[in-house]
């Protein structure tokens, strides 16, 4: 019962300083037995993007117009609109702050559209969202609870909107923990377990995966009663969890240990230790030949060898991992390896594929495997380099991270400058190299110093003749020209 991934970050743009409205949006489906399945939509504000109503801090608030419309077709199900406030903390500051919507919805699919507006704005400027969701649960059937990611929980004094089974839970509507983050909370239910365990009784079990399979030391298993509605507010411990993406699968086991029913939910991990590669034996690759049978693994195999391919094989790849069928993704594995090594092709796949997994480990973020990154493709295409500088917690510039080779191909110290623009997931970009064919940026140094002005490079600063031959000397160039 796994579904993709929905957790979105919308961004309303507007003309002027700290002008961009900042959300993060979910949904989540539960049951009301007697009732029937309904589906909560999840906002999450970020309280310093909005604009206060008054200058007077004391009758300050925010407002965020929210219109929300469910349809069928051309049928629309349900709307709503609603004003969502809030008022500003200790000394003034508006805090980040949720908002739930409920809506009753039979099974079925549905199209979401969700219009955003800061009301408080001096110009105008809306947010709008498109999403296909679907209803699944069903009244009698045995069935599980989109998983929520929790922040906060407490014995409920009085029913709200984030009443569960008693618990007042807060959702973290986010699927990124950072390395603070030492557990991972969740809530979920399930529903109408007697109807495929009529002997009373049933193994609830919970664990972290990754591609490998299950985590070592994250399995819990449960021994169940059955119920109409089980809930289950429960932790998993990140300490140990490396960088990284992950699924987290709750499952319903027979007294046999068959598995008769599956939920789960992917979420992002980033964790300062060194990620280790899979201590298991890899067994993937049938000898002879480089023949996989399963076509989800062929396309993340064939994928993972963007970084390292020529022009048409890119093309070839990012074509064929979209729609290809499993004996074409074969055939086109097979043929990039053996053009690399025509005697030993099996063995060179595995040589670079344990290069892959450091590199997906440890440069994964929310929104692409860390193959795709620009630090992965980098690292795969021309090695580790000789040195890197880290600087996660500026506070005039971007995060970065400047990389040195001291010989690249037939040429010597080279460098590559990687920022970050969105802390939340992690991903850093590329933003200038000095090495033959990468991005070559001219106002790299000045759109790092832009980082309260949401600005983005000009594509006429991108890839100029004109090389920098003088240099400031201030800490981020020295470390640029002279990294150590």
């Amino acid at each position: 019962m796994k579904r993709n991934l929905l957790l979105i970050t919308l961004i309303l743009c507007t003309i002027g300083a700290n002008a961009a409205l900042r959300a993060s949006f979910d949904y989540k489906q539960f049951l009301i037995p007697g009732e029937g399945p309904f589906v909560e939509i999840l906002f999450s504000f970020e309280g310093q993007s909005l604009h206060w109503a008054t200058a007077d801090s004391s009758q300050a608030e925010v407002a965020v117009e929210t219109t929300i419309i469910i349809s069928k077709g051309s049928q629309i199900i349900d709307f709503r609109k609603v004003t969502i406030k809030s008022t500003p903390g200790l000394n003034g500051i508006i805090a980040d702050f949720i908002d739930i919507q409920r809506f009753q919805l039979a099974p079925g699919e549905y199209q979401l559209d969700i219009t955003l507006e800061d009301k408080n704005a001096k110009l105008d400027g809306k947010v709008e969202l498109s999403q296909n969701i679907k209803v699944n649960l069903k009244e009698g059937e045995v069935g599980i609870s989109d998983i929520t990611y929790v922040e906060a929980y407490a014995k409920a004094e009085s029913p709200t909107e984030l009443t569960k089974s008693g618990m007042d839970i807060l959702p973290f509507v986010a699927d990124y923990f950072p390395p603070e983050a030492n557990k991972l909370v969740f809530y979920a239910e399930v529903y109408n377990a007697q109807t495929i365990f009529p002997e009373g009784q049933y193994l609830l079990t919970y664990a972290l995966y990754n591609e490998y399979g299950p985590l070592e030391n994250t399995r819990r298993n449960i021994r169940q009663e059955v119920q109409s509605v089980t809930p289950l507010l429960k932790s998993v411990d990140l300490t140990d969890v490396p960088s990284g993406k992950y699924d987290l699968l709750i499952e319903l086991r027979s007294k046999e240990n068959e598995t008769m029913y599956v939920q789960s939910a992917t979420f992002f991990r980033q964790n300062e230790q060194e990620a280790h590669f899979a201590s298991k034996e890899i067994t993937y690759v049938d000898e002879p030949g480089l023949a996989f049978n399963n076509v989800d693994s062929m396309r993340y195999y064939l994928d993972s060898c963007y970084p390292i391919g020529g022009t048409l094989e890119r093309r070839t790849i990012d074509g064929q991992v979209a729609s290809g069928e499993l004996e074409v993704l074969q055939n086109v594995f097979e043929t990039f390896w053996l053009d690399r090594d025509a005697t030993s092709p099996t063995q060179e796949w595995l040589n670079y594929y344990k290069i892959v997994c450091f590199v997906n480990r440890k440069y994964t973020t929310q929104v692409m495997h860390g193959h795709r990154s620009d630090r992965g493709r980098v690292y795969l295409q021309y090695g580790k380099p000789n040195t890197i500088v880290i600087k996660h917690n500026e506070t005039e510039v971007f995060p970065y991270e400047i990389w040195h080779y001291y010989k690249i191909q037939r040429f010597n110290n080279k460098r590559f400058l990687f920022y970050a623009r969105n802390v939340v997931n992690a991903d850093f970009e590329m933003l200038h190299s000095d090495m033959l064919g990468e991005i070559q940026n001219e106002d790299w140094l000045s759109i790092m110093r832009t980082k309260n002005n949401d600005l983005r490079p000009s594509e006429s600063a991108l890839n100029r003749q004109n090389a920098r031959d003088t240099y400031s000397r201030d800490e981020l160039e020295d470390l640029f020209y002279n990294p150590r």
